[in-house]
């Protein structure tokens, strides 16, 4: 299972196993980031729930902190980690809380430096999908956690017009959440696994904009016919909406096997 996964990573046409690569990566989608995220208020929530009475939460991978702000009035003390400077400097520029504090470093050496403590709550949203060593890095992360461990991924289960473009070119459905599920329960820690359902929306001014960005290899009536369900005509243009699932795979320290 870790083989297989590390196989998958170091696969990838990106090269961003690479941490190097990766923050070059980081650098270059720091400024245009959030503008490209879904809300995810659903997903709040239902860690706000988690969260309650946690006296500190560590961000795994927390970017510009999509998640990490919200959460914030929740917890007493919270810390941003990232190994991305980039991404970090979005987060500090909206005005963190000042319980907030935000670390540069990556996972792997953050996991072998002592001065990071264990937090309460983990959270690890979307973040090990390009670390090879799966085995140290959810070990390393089920040290840290003193009472709750979240972990936030998808099934490969994304957009009507990339699943249908997957499934065009034959590309195999990346299915990370199942796989992070299986092996928690391979180190002994098998999850409760949850699914939260959000919703996306994109507008567009007309059908040559909505198909430029949808890039599918198809003549356009077929590309629009695939995508008719999912489309709205308000007069001032086309509406694009679809929902989605996050996984939540949550270890609750203190229920071990």
């Amino acid at each position: 299972m870790f083989a297989a996964w590390a196989a998958q990573v170091r696969a990838a046409p990106s090269g961003r196993a690479d941490p190097a690569r990766d923050v070059a990566f980081w650098a270059r989608q720091a400024a245009h980031y959030d503008a490209g995220q879904p809300a995810l208020p659903n997903t709040v929530a239902w860690l706000r729930g988690r969260l309650r009475g946690a006296r500190s939460l560590l961000d795994v991978g927390a970017g510009t902190g999509r998640l990490t702000l919200p959460l914030a009035p929740a917890v007493p003390l919270v810390t941003a980690l990232d190994h991305s400077p980039d991404m970090l400097a979005v987060l500090r520029a909206k005005g963190p809380p000042a319980h907030l504090s935000a670390r540069c470093q990556g996972l792997q050496d953050a996991l072998r430096d002592p001065t990071l403590p264990p937090h309460d709550a983990v959270l690890s949203a979307w973040s090990l999908a390009y670390l090879p060593d799966l085995r140290a890095a959810l070990s390393g992360l089920l040290r840290l956690s003193g009472r709750d461990l979240l972990i936030l991924e998808d099934d490969g289960v994304g957009s009507p017009h990339v699943n249908l473009r997957r499934h065009l070119s034959g590309q195999p459905r990346p299915q990370r959440a199942s796989q992070l599920n299986a092996a928690l329960s391979a180190l002994g820690h098998p999850p409760d696994h949850h699914r939260v359902q959000e919703a996306r929306e994109l507008t567009f001014p007309d059908l040559p904009a909505l198909l430029a960005q949808a890039r599918l290899p198809l003549p356009d009536a077929e590309a629009l016919a695939a995508l008719r369900p999912h489309l709205t005509h308000d007069g001032a243009g086309w509406r694009y909406r679809w929902t989605f699932d996050v996984h939540v795979l949550h270890v609750r320290m203190g229920a071990r096997p």
